[in-house]
């Protein structure tokens, strides 16, 4: 297609259709894996190491 050459939003739009994706759950179960298994260790390690330098 030119530059020239006038389209309708109907026309741009029509090979535009979008599927979602599903996240599997095991990728969910990673992330939430992840996210406690950082909490824990700001709570077990991180929090009393800060203590020693202020």
């Amino acid at each position: 297609m030119t530059s020239d050459q006038q389209t309708s939003a109907e026309q741009e739009g029509r090979f535009h259709t979008y599927d979602t994706h599903h996240i599997p759950w095991y990728v969910r179960a990673m992330w939430v894996t992840f996210w406690v298994g950082s909490i824990w260790y700001i709570i077990q390690y991180a929090i009393p190491m800060a203590k020693n330098y202020f």
